[in-house]
């Protein structure tokens, strides 16, 4: 099976600095020793495990942190995104399992079952079912990344197409968003009628940018009857000639009508009696006879012309207005614009056509009026046929203009309802454009949620399965014998005991129930114990187990922590992985010794132990401790006292005044347990520090006593620090006292013993 490689994410995790894709890789292996001081997250790194356990995050971890481990084969299991998956394979030895199991006012603890006796049959289904729970929960993480997958691809493309449509629908502040896809879907997912035309679906998307209706257009007006009227008119006028005028001049010279008219008129409004144009005399005859000739029909003749003439340049100025009156294109409603251009082009046409026509006509009637005597030359003249089909082809085109002007009134009455309509038809088109790729979107979706949906059910039939059988088969009598023989090997008398009852254990001495609070080295041992005994339990096999054992040596004297941890080591050999987390020395090296060969095998074999240390630093700039794990320095390795490692704290320290030290806080600390280890050899007996300073001087006379002051400060103000755990806390000497006690300590050691000192340092680096 799979184990635990690397914790591959931490976030908000209390001290721990947080980690991502750029840490260094943990190299967790089988076997894992985990060293660091009180306080430095040993018990966070428990709970991270204990979360794993229980698949939920533990209830006294940071609210509102995250951490992930990724296993062997790449998998990765955490908290809050997958914290179910391990549940079955982990189990962690922490203060928080012992005051879960263990009551020790009330003198109980819980049950540990094992397998009956008589339920081998039971117990064989049961490791069956357990193996399909575990074929079922890959097979359901499977469906479930299948699924994801898919609702994703699902919800993806809703909403691009979504995003797509909303951007042709132009909805100001509105929106049109996933949900709004699918409801349309669901609408039209059956509809048959086709999508729309490019053409279409541009008038509808023009439509909906509008924000207010369109200007409404007037009517264009034409009477091509009016044409042909007066077409036939003029003809008729100039074919016309004034026969009766009964002058012998007129009919041999019919264009001196007017000149003679207006020169007979000339001379009688002037009184005038010769001839302005020969000087004769005019005759009374000669008056009598041009003003019987020129009588009043051929002036209603010749203003009857005029008129005509001036109708027809109306009607040459009214026909060609219509073409200016012919709508624009963009004056358009938009689905009303196809098709218009070629109408109006060919409207557009025959004005120009009719005005020529026309123009014929005003040339002949110009020429007439100039010549009213005789009729006109109508040679060139346009042909009567002609004109009416031109006339009735124009009639016909300003018809259908007039009919797009009046839909196009109508659609600004209807502006809302078009807009609206305008709309509808763009969603429902690209509803019947895209619903086969929807379709199939949606169909990949649910088949994958009805697989999940088979996976989740069968994992919870076996697992039902697999607790009733647990149930029929469970016992914990029989695990009482097994803590109790532990414990008696572990304290060396079986006067403790625990004693099976209904629903758990009874604490007991001597066979009777124990009165008071065990010791705490008796407490530790029945924990233990007891914890060692249910590795086993509930049919599980130790090696498919990841084991976490978080300080298991508390309290205990040497002889009792020297077995405590070979029966650790002995219970867990065959375990799938192994975390030891300790804060006691002791412990540490106990188990150090006893993996340093699985650590760096002789044999050239791959290492199966990996040896760790919780680094605690305050990083320059930060006001608090952070909390980092990395692999376990070579002078805690390799030498079964810490000396070696302090020391090379404080050679840092010294070597490097100017720079910012991360561990500068617990310098103090460090110094008084190098002076310490260093006295201890140096001036044996006792006597605390400063007698033993005292000691030294007197044995070493050159030593300058100002050299001293430093260390007796340290040993004023550090007087508490006896133990390594001590490193955690705060010191209130300054920096300033700190540098000047590094500085003493190794002034004095170096003066003491010159080749320790100088061995020592070369060790260090």
């Amino acid at each position: 099976m799979e184990i635990i490689k690397n914790i591959k994410l931490l976030e908000g995790m209390g001290i721990y600095a947080d980690r991502g894709a750029g840490s260094p890789h943990l190299q967790f292996r089988r076997y894992n020793l985990v060293y660091g001081f009180n306080g430095s997250g040993k018990s966070t790194l428990s709970r991270l495990f204990a979360s794993l356990e229980a698949g939920k995050p533990h209830t006294k971890l940071p609210t509102g942190g995250s951490f992930e481990v990724e296993l062997g084969d790449g998998s990765a299991f955490g908290c809050p995104r997958k914290p179910v998956g391990l549940e079955r394979r982990l189990l962690v030895f922490n203060s928080d399992y012992i005051e879960m199991n263990l009551q020790w006012d009330a003198k109980r603890a819980n049950p540990v079952f094992y397998i009956g006796a008589g339920q081998a049959e039971a117990a064989n289904e049961l490791t069956k079912v357990e193996e399909s729970i575990i074929q079922a929960a890959a097979k359901k993480e499977v469906a479930s990344v299948a699924e994801k997958a898919a609702e994703k691809t699902f919800a993806n493309y809703k909403r691009e197409r979504a995003k797509s449509v909303a951007s042709r629908l132009h909805l100001g502040n509105r929106k049109y968003e996933a949900p709004a896809l699918a409801r349309d879907y669901d609408a039209w997912k059956d509809d048959d009628r086709p999508a729309l035309t490019d053409n279409e679906l541009k008038a509808a998307e023009e439509m909906c940018r509008l924000d207010e209706p369109m200007e409404s257009l007037e009517t264009v007006s034409f009477d091509n009857a009016a044409i042909e009227r007066a077409y036939r008119f003029i003809v008729d006028v100039c074919g016309q000639s004034l026969a009766t005028v009964a002058l012998d001049e007129v009919q041999q010279y019919p264009d001196i009508l007017l000149w003679l008219k207006h020169g007979h008129e000339y001379h009688e409004a002037h009184a005038i009696t010769d001839c302005l144009f020969c000087g004769n005399a005019i005759s009374a005859e000669r008056r009598t006879l041009l003003a019987a000739a020129l009588d009043e029909r051929v002036d209603q003749f010749i203003t009857r012309l005029n008129k005509t003439a001036e109708r027809l340049s109306g009607l040459i100025v009214s026909s060609t207005q219509v073409g200016t009156q012919i709508p624009a294109l963009d004056q358009l409603a938009v689905e009303l614009r196809a098709g218009f251009s070629a109408v109006r082009e060919d409207v557009s046409k025959d004005v120009r056509l009719l005005a020529l026509q026309l123009g014929s006509l005003q040339t002949v009637l110009s020429a007439k009026r100039e010549s009213p005597a005789t009729p006109a030359e109508m040679k060139d003249v346009a042909a009567e046929a002609d004109v009416i089909a031109t006339a009735e082809r124009l009639a016909a085109g300003i018809a259908t203009v007039n009919e797009v002007i009046t839909a196009h009134n109508q659609a600004v009455s209807d502006f809302t309802k078009r807009k609206g309509n305008a709309e509808t038809s763009i969603r429902r088109h690209f509803i019947v454009d895209g619903r086969e790729e929807y379709a199939k979107s949606a169909k990949d979706f649910d088949e994958a949620t009805f697989k999940l949906n088979v996976a989740v059910k069968n994992a919870t039939v076996l697992q039902k399965r697999a607790d009733e059988l647990r149930q029929q088969i469970r016992t914990h009598g029989p695990a009482a014998g097994v803590i109790n023989k532990l414990i008696a090997a572990y304290l060396g008398h079986a006067e403790l005991t625990i004693n099976p009852i209904d629903d758990g254990y009874e604490l007991q001495r001597h066979g009777t129930p124990i009165t008071g609070i065990p010791s705490e080295g008796e407490k530790t041992a029945i924990a233990i114990c007891y914890f060692l005994s249910s590795i086993e339990a509930d049919n599980r096999k130790v090696k498919d187990l990841i084991v976490v054992v978080d300080d298991p040596v508390s309290s205990l004297d040497t002889k009792a922590l020297n077995f405590a941890c070979s029966l650790v080591r002995s219970r867990l050999e065959k375990a799938a992985q192994v975390f030891i987390l300790t804060h006691n020395l002791q412990c540490m090296n106990e188990f150090r010794k006893a993996w340093k060969g699985k650590a760096r095998p002789s044999d050239g074999k791959k290492p199966t132990a990996t040896f760790l240390f919780i680094d605690v630093t305050i990083p320059e700039g930060q006001p608090r401790r952070s909390s980092t794990i990395i692999e376990m320095s070579k002078l805690l390795r390799e030498y079964d006292s810490e000396y070696h490692f302090l020391f090379s704290h404080v050679l840092r320290f010294v070597e490097h005044p100017d720079a910012y030290d991360d561990h500068g806080y617990m310098m103090p600390n460090v110094i008084r347990r190098v002076l310490d280890v260093f006295l201890a050899f140096k001036c044996p007996g006792g006597g605390g520090l400063p007698g033993q300073l005292d000691t030294l001087c007197a044995d070493y006379p050159e030593l300058d006593r100002e050299h001293l002051t430093a260390l007796e400060r340290l040993a004023q103000v550090e007087s508490h620090s006896d133990n390594i755990d001590d490193l955690v806390s705060f010191s209130t000497m300054t920096l300033e006292e700190t540098r000047g006690a590094a500085a003493s300590l190794f002034h004095t050691i170096e003066k003491v013993d010159a080749n320790h000192f100088k061995r020592l340092k070369k060790l260090c680096r």
